[in-house]
């Protein structure tokens, strides 16, 4: 293994010994130092031989330079004996015991590049190098990913700023961590950095603390992000070691990348040409799903989270998504992040659940969410896209209309459900709204499940919904309007409810009904 010269500078400094001379090429490469000759040719009493097994001097001995131990009193030499690669140094150590600290230092090193190399071998995680790593770097390292998230850090060397102490305890960076990292440019530099980067501690404003960052790509882009974090200045010889380290746990994550990656999992692409609208007969459909590991029927629904930027990226949205609730699946356009809730089974509350979790991660990165109607068969997935862009767009521009009246905690503010913004959609003479309802009138709507179950039953709940929206829900005057005793029409109104899945106290509901009338649903 070959070691750069400033690794023997860097081991001097941090043991305290006085360097009065740097080599001159301190990239130059040795393998081994010695106080000893490899030859007949006696060594003065104060050089460290430091040699290299690729290059030798014309008498055929291999050197790369020495290191000359000097005396408390001793003035350095004038002019060196073999060229400028020497290091002068005040060490109260003799030669040979100085060449057998850094041989053992150097050894060490060689074992735990070996060790690393073997635990790849055997498939092993981040969480092992960086374990690994403690007893050589001696310094906090944490490794994160795109999504602000992090994958590993050091389990027995606790962090020393804040901001890597909220990262360890809450699992991801904070806002106020990504928002700095986006104003001071940091972003747009991991996206280009090749290279080991140092930080001073204040260079930055981030981290308080010395600092090594190291950049790992995915495809040409930024997909994870390695960090040190040092009480002192940082030496060479640690740039070297967390080199060494970041060579292996690059290689650790280019085989997870290849074997599982939670954002590019197999049913992604399947998601995506079901969002974009691209068609499969009910055979096919039901085929690729299944292949896909998604269920082709059952309760779903489509949440839109847009400006996720917000939270830092929309890799870092959609991987909380997935940390927070595994049963949904996303897919990534842009900036926004569609995520589609799914329960195979129409049991009562598993679609209200991921809501809740959707919704609470919503609020807590302060963004904001369109959430289109529940449907029954994944072959509406584009259709309810349309629905949560329209939910999006018009709850941006009107909800604030309605914060007076609804209750505390509804969380209203950023999330926008298509039945209550739909009706200001279709009476926008600037919305081009022909097609959208079209498509929506053909669908599965509540009115056509009305007229389909009164098709199969010989009723009339269809005209009794359309009379009873009319006449703004009074019992009275839908009996009379449609002979009716009361009791029969609360059997139907029950009926009516259980059939459209919804209350039809609901203002939202009735005024989004009323309108599908109109449109001749």
């Amino acid at each position: 293994m070959q070691f750069p010269l400033d690794i023997l500078t860097g081991y001097l400094h941090e043991h305290g010994f006085a360097v009065l001379k740097d080599p001159k090429h301190p990239k130059s490469q040795f393998s081994w130092v010695s106080a000893f000759p490899d030859d007949d040719a006696p060594l003065p009493a104060d050089i460290v031989r430091v040699t290299s097994g690729r290059d030798a001097d014309g008498d055929g001995r291999a050197h790369a330079g020495r290191i000359i131990v000097l005396g408390p009193e001793e003035d350095p030499p004038a002019v060196p004996a073999l060229g400028n690669e020497d290091i002068h140094v005040r060490c109260p150590l003799s030669p040979a015991a100085l060449a057998d600290r850094i041989q053992r230092y150097l050894m060490a090193i060689i074992q735990w590049n070996d060790e690393m190399g073997d635990m790849l071998e055997e498939g092993c995680i981040t969480q092992d190098l960086l374990k690994a790593s403690e007893p050589v770097l001696r310094c906090y390292v944490a490794l994160s990913d795109s999504t602000f998230s992090y994958i590993a850090h050091t389990p027995n060397i606790a962090p020393l700023d804040e901001r890597s102490a909220y990262f360890i305890s809450h699992g991801h960076y904070s806002p106020d961590s990504i928002r700095l990292a986006r104003e001071r440019g940091l972003m747009r530099t991991w996206e280009t950095q090749e290279w080991t980067a140092i930080g001073t501690g204040s260079s930055s404003g981030l981290l308080p603390y010395p600092s090594l960052n190291r950049v790992i790509r995915l495809h040409g882009s930024y997909a994870a992000h390695l960090l040190m974090v040092s009480p002192v200045a940082i030496s060479a010889s640690q740039v070297f070691l967390f080199n060494l380290l970041a060579r292996k746990v690059e290689a650790c994550l280019e085989r997870h990348w290849r074997l599982e990656n939670p954002l590019e999992q197999s049913y992604t692409y399947f998601l995506k040409e079901i969002l974009l609208g691209n068609a499969y007969d009910e055979a096919q459909l039901a085929e690729r799903a299944e292949l896909h590991g998604l269920p082709p029927t059952g309760i779903f629904e489509l949440c839109l989270v847009d400006s996720s930027r917000q939270a830092g990226s929309p890799n870092y949205f959609a991987k909380m998504i997935l940390e927070a609730s595994p049963s949904c699946k996303v897919a990534l356009s842009g900036s926004r992040v569609a995520v589609l809730l799914c329960a195979p089974d129409d049991r009562r509350g598993r679609i209200a659940g991921l809501e809740e979790q959707v919704f609470e991660l919503v609020h807590r990165l302060r963004l904001e969410v369109g959430v289109s109607e529940r449907f029954s068969h994944l072959g509406q997935a584009a259709l309810a896209l349309e629905k949560a862009r329209v939910a999006l767009k018009y709850g941006r521009r009107i909800s604030r209309r309605y914060l007076a009246f609804d209750p505390p905690g509804a969380g209203t503010e950023e999330v926008f459900r298509f039945r209550r913004y739909f009706p200001y959609y279709a009476t926008d003479p600037y919305a081009h709204a022909e097609k959208f309802v079209a498509k929506l009138l053909a669908s599965p709507t509540p009115l056509a499940k009305l007229r389909e179950a009164d098709r199969e039953r010989g009723t009339n709940d269809y005209e009794i919904l359309r009379v009873y929206l009319r006449n703004e829900g009074r019992a009275g005057a839908v009996c009379d309007a449609m002979h009716l005793h009361r009791n029969t029409l609360a059997y139907r109104l029950e009926k009516i409810r259980a059939l459209i899945g919804a209350d039809l106290d609901d203002p939202d509901l009735r005024m989004y009904l009323r309108v599908l009338y109109l449109l001749g649903a």
